[in-house]
């Protein structure tokens, strides 16, 4: 029964409720999250992002510090936000340790960095962390979080080790934990995401500021293949990162080589894929609409900023847009939008 109603679900949204085809600008706008300023339905930018969400033009919004003050009044955000918008994807960074939303003690935090938790903590606890930690994003109705983190540890990293963002330097070890840790989510029904694909944890480079490099190992991707093997792995973050001797021209988030040969093609990855911020210095020096353009034929299928507005024009606006003219112009073939829309659809669907 549970199944019938999963394929009646996509059914549903592949005609559109009245029985009509979807149209291009609709499916484009699944394709889009943005974060945004403000804190309560007080604050104008705020207003103006649930006027966005009520017209659905964006799948998904993103929520960062400056949106989160307490329980309450992120669980009356969230509210809000569904009010306009119930299938919209609401996603949080809640890592624990330097990477948290929950400081405040209403969320019966702080939580703990992963590296400290995998230092810590048997992994009986570390679920019943993860598992207090899920159930307080799940009162105030987030339900995706762009965690774990199944990075390899390592010192050289300013942005992984140097934040204690990895679980442990050893991949069989990073596995178990964030295996607790995306159970721990399901349990509540909360979706969780696998970060940095291929691995940030060896880069030297913080690629929210700079260019990052990193060498592929197979350790590094040893968590990636657990997680699709086991059928855990529903969202992968890739990272703005370039890998010698892969693909050395485009980071990981641009290229074909990393998201449909190595991770679609050869580790059978069927889900979403989404990117890291797109705002951040580590995508490269390319126009937006080359990065746009680019990271949905390499295969990706939701692209993420973190800001509402790109240079006083609306975010979403703009990057539909720019999708748009490019399948207008044959860039990107409809086939290729087709097939995100139905993946960020069936996951939807999960929700």
């Amino acid at each position: 029964m549970r199944a019938f109603k999963f394929i009646l679900f996509v059914a549903i949204f592949a005609l559109g409720l009245n029985g009509a085809e979807v149209s291009l600008r609709a499916k484009v706008s699944q394709m889009i999250m943005v974060g945004f300023n403000g804190a309560s339905t007080k604050d104008a930018a705020f207003r103006a992002m649930l006027s966005d969400a009520g017209y659905e033009r964006f799948g998904g919004v993103m929520l960062l510090g400056r949106n989160v003050t307490n329980k309450a009044q992120l669980k009356a955000s969230i509210k809000a936000i569904k009010e306009k918008s119930p299938k919209i994807f609401i996603a949080i960074d809640e890592e624990g340790g330097n990477v948290s939303r929950m400081k405040d003690k209403s969320f019966d935090g702080p939580y703990p960095s992963a590296y400290e938790v995998a230092s810590t903590l048997d992994i009986k606890s570390a679920y019943d962390l993860y598992s207090k930690m899920a159930i307080n994003l799940k009162e105030c109705g987030i339900n995706l979080n762009f965690a774990p983190v199944v990075d390899l540890h390592d010192e050289n990293s300013p942005i992984i080790a140097a934040k204690q963002r990895a679980f442990s330097e050893y991949a069989s070890k990073v596995v178990i934990y964030a295996d607790a840790f995306m159970d721990a989510f399901k349990e509540q029904g909360i979706l969780t995401t696998l970060k940095h694909f291929p691995g940030h944890g060896g880069s030297k480079e913080d690629s929210h500021k700079n260019k990052s490099e990193v060498t592929l190992s197979k350790d590094a991707l040893l968590p990636y293949k657990d997680a699709i093997s086991t059928g855990r792995a529903h969202i992968i973050m890739v990272g703005h990162l370039f890998v010698k001797g892969i693909d050395e021209d485009n980071p990981a988030t641009l290229s074909k080589k990393i998201i449909t040969d190595l991770l679609r093609n050869e580790l059978k990855f069927n889900g979403v894929v989404i990117s890291d911020d797109m705002l951040m210095k580590g995508v490269g020096d390319e126009t937006l609409a080359q990065k746009v353009v680019k990271f949905i034929n390499a295969g990706g299928d939701i692209l993420l900023f973190s800001e509402f507005k790109i240079n006083n024009q609306r975010t979403a606006d703009l990057i539909t847009q720019i999708i748009i003219d490019a399948v207008n112009e044959k860039k990107i073939s409809k086939e290729r939008i087709d097939a995100s829309y139905k993946r960020i659809m069936a996951l939807k669907a999960k929700l």
